[in-house]
């Protein structure tokens, strides 16, 4: 799973170093532990700017997970989105 973070100025403002930070912390614990996907990688990748809110206003934090774009984005809800996915294929099977 490739994450994209948006630092630029609004998205730093509105909260990216947050999720940046609980990504990271992701990474390093929770994901590491039994029961998740062991093929599951995440990849967190920081843009200095994505020109989301070049385009429309009031849309940061920006993040993109694997190309879908998030806009207003929260800790909680990109955090919600990592780990469905780090265990989705373990329990459908």
């Amino acid at each position: 799973m490739k994450i994209v973070v948006c630092v630029g100025s609004n998205c730093t403002m509105m909260g990216a170093d947050s999720i940046i930070a609980s990504l990271e912390n992701l990474k390093e614990t929770i994901l590491k532990k039994e029961g998740v996907n062991p093929v599951f990688d995440l990849d967190i990748e920081i843009a200095r700017c994505l020109g989301e809110c070049k385009i429309k206003k009031a849309v940061s934090p920006v993040v993109v997970v694997d190309g879908v774009i998030y806009h207003n984005a929260s800790r909680e809800e990109i955090m919600s989105v990592v780990l469905d996915a780090a265990f989705d294929n373990i329990l459908t099977k």
